[in-house]
């Protein structure tokens, strides 16, 4: 499982939560940035406890990224996304 932190245009936080291949899951409305790492931090363990291990997405962007940027990277990732 990979995760990435958005930087919405609200100025709030989501994560993205994608399982491999092809399902991905959001979960929105942090405030702040520690609060989305704090989320992750709980998915973390809960994927370890299952053998399943979580990383970045995207690892040259560690930080939070803004959507725009994000939707950008994935079509790059993968063409026939548009």
């Amino acid at each position: 499982m990979t995760y990435q932190i958005l930087d919405t245009p609200d100025g709030c936080f989501a994560v993205a939560a994608t399982i491999e291949p092809d399902k991905t899951y959001f979960r929105t409305g942090f405030t702040t940035h520690d609060q989305a790492e704090e989320w992750i931090e709980g998915l973390r363990m809960i994927m370890a406890a299952i053998g399943a291990p979580l990383s970045l997405a995207f690892p040259e962007h560690p930080g939070a990224v803004p959507v725009d940027v994000l939707l950008a990277l994935l079509r790059k990732r993968s063409p026939e996304l548009g």
